[in-house]
């Protein structure tokens, strides 16, 4: 017997976290874009969705976001800081590879220094992810070694049935389990059996791109150039990159007082690496190109072990020159 959330009981579900003052987050289709967002009822969400256009990363990791303000007196400077809000959430019909990425970059932001504002949005947060049983030309999550049901930075995993009738449910935390048991009422023993996986077929040989890149000789490689010449720096890849975590901190105010503000920042800006002096070490795109692709598959790896990407394909699903993590791995491999 498999425990199972059937979807017509979604609403009181949802009711029920709202009452017990979480908020309920899932994929939501908007006038232009698909996003992870705020819902009230079931008809909320948009499961239909392959994936969508943003990732999970911006609810741990926003854009924008104050540090702290302060105020410069004659003998002193007064600061107050700024902190997440307590906001329980349940974020319910996560994609597996969006839920991995913030496990991935989970050992980045407790590195040398814990980041309060990162880890008290994950230690609030409860993900439910559900099972891929559609996949699109651009997902790409086998060859990274993930899968269509990865259970890596879930709480809970959902499997869908047949005619979206509802999900197997697989508890796989503590903190999942405590969220399941608000809506226990809601759950029903079953003999029956969830949907295959959807079939993600491999686009490129890790291991074989992966030796390439931490061969030194290619380092200076002409592929550099060839592959990068349409690139044309829009960062859109790295800002819908569910592991992406450049950040830049800036004052904003005048002389004598502001906000310090941590905004997000790209390796693919020229201004992204310009010393004060005017030197720039990474000067051109394909230099860039390179950084980007070195940091997610050696230089990421080489540190945390593990490689900085989910395989979602949105860096070549939203490009506007048809370029991607995707090609670039690809054209390595046959390197």
């Amino acid at each position: 017997m498999t425990r199972i959330l059937f979807s017509d009981k979604l609403d009181q579900c949802v009711a029920k976290w709202r009452s017990a003052g979480i908020t309920v987050i899932g994929p939501v289709q908007g006038e232009s874009l698909s996003t992870y967002a705020a819902v009230e009822k079931a008809s909320d969400f948009a499961f239909g969705i392959v994936l969508p256009d943003r990732s999970l990363k911006e609810l741990f990791f926003p854009q924008t976001e104050p540090m702290l303000r302060y105020t410069i007196k004659k003998n002193e400077i007064e600061t107050t800081d700024f902190a997440p809000p307590a906001a329980p959430r349940i974020i319910f019909g996560a994609r597996p590879c969006d839920a991995s990425g913030l496990a991935i970059d989970d050992p980045l932001f407790g590195w040398d220094y814990k980041d309060e504002y990162w880890f008290k949005r994950r230690n609030e947060s409860v993900i439910v992810t559900i099972a891929c049983t559609e996949s699109d030309d651009f997902c790409m999550c086998t060859s990274l070694k993930h899968s269509p049901d990865s259970t890596k930075g879930s709480d809970v995993l959902l499997r869908p049935l047949d005619k979206n009738r509802g999900w197997v449910v697989e508890e796989l935390t503590d903190r999942g389990r405590e969220a399941f048991a608000l809506i226990s009422e809601e759950i029903k023993e079953s003999d029956e059996t969830a949907l295959p996986t959807a079939e993600v077929p491999e686009k490129f040989n890790l291991d074989t791109c992966v030796t390439w890149l931490q061969n030194p000789v290619n380092f200076d490689s002409k592929f550099w150039k060839e592959i990068s010449m349409r690139c044309i720096g829009c960062a859109s890849c790295t800002y819908l990159c569910p592991t992406c975590h450049c950040f830049d901190i800036q004052d904003e105010g005048d002389t004598y007082s502001g906000i310090r503000r941590k905004n997000w920042d790209s390796c693919s800006f020229a201004l992204f690496t310009m010393h004060t002096s005017g030197h720039n070490p990474r000067a051109t795109q394909s230099a860039r190109w390179r950084q980007r692709i070195m940091h997610k598959f050696n230089y990421f790896p080489g540190k945390f072990s593990v490689n900085s990407c989910s395989g979602c394909g949105r860096c070549s699903r939203q490009c506007p020159v048809d370029m991607g993590i995707t090609e670039t791995l690809q054209e390595i491999s046959k390197l």
